[in-house]
């Protein structure tokens, strides 16, 4: 088939442009849709989150300040929740040393900043320490377990305490120490946790936010 043959079947540029500024224009728009609907699936998921991170930032910025940016042996943290080896809290609980007792006393100024902060006092429910431990099939043993751990939450509470007074002298309502089961595959025996409990204020505002997006 010569040139002359081909030239039959080939569109003259002007149609050729005309289809690929209308392909353009269909892809254009297609893409503005899309981009639209997954604004409006954003912008209320976002309204759901943003009093969580604030807050959550709010409480880094504390542990930030008290414990630095990088990893520190032993201590975790995870969303609304301060996680400790036992032993460094066992330490700080029966020795005044260097390891456990930095622990005690960074970690009751960083609760004392976040109570004594109007904001963020407003946010907090409950500070709870738990000790946790393993759950088995033996009720007695169980029983025993919890006794014991209880008496170590206890024990770890009484040290923030002393390590600031104004703790238990000023917001000692919003403590509490608890022992909890955990099964084995958690990963969370042998760790004290302080977890952070928010209060219904913080989910009016999330409904507050979403007040927009119902109309």
């Amino acid at each position: 088939m010569n040139m002359d043959s081909l030239k039959k079947y080939m569109l003259p540029p002007g149609p050729i442009l005309s289809l690929t500024l209308i392909g353009l224009m269909l892809l254009s728009g297609l893409l503005y849709y899309r981009a639209i609907k997954i604004q409006r699936f954003l912008e209320p998921a976002f309204a759901i989150s943003e009093p969580r991170i604030q807050f959550t930032q709010s409480v880094n910025d504390l542990l930030v300040s008290e414990f630095g940016d990088g990893d520190v042996k032993g201590i975790r943290f995870r969303g609304g929740s301060i996680f400790v080896d036992q032993s460094l809290l066992l330490e700080s609980a029966h020795h005044d040393n260097n390891s456990g007792g930095g622990i005690i006393e960074k970690l009751s100024r960083v609760f004392l900043a976040a109570l004594h902060d109007p904001d963020m006092r407003g946010h907090i429910s409950l500070i709870l320490v738990s000790a946790k431990f393993r759950i088995s099939r033996d009720p007695g043993l169980n029983r025993s377990m919890r006794s014991r751990m209880q008496q170590l939450a206890d024990m770890v509470l009484n040290a923030l305490y002393t390590a600031d007074p104004r703790l238990e002298r000023y917001y000692g309502g919003y403590f509490a120490a608890s022992a909890l089961p955990v099964n084995a595959r958690s990963g969370e025996e042998g760790w004290i946790e302080f977890r952070i409990v928010p209060t219904e204020r913080m989910h009016i505002e999330v409904l507050q936010r979403l007040e927009k997006y119902v109309h």
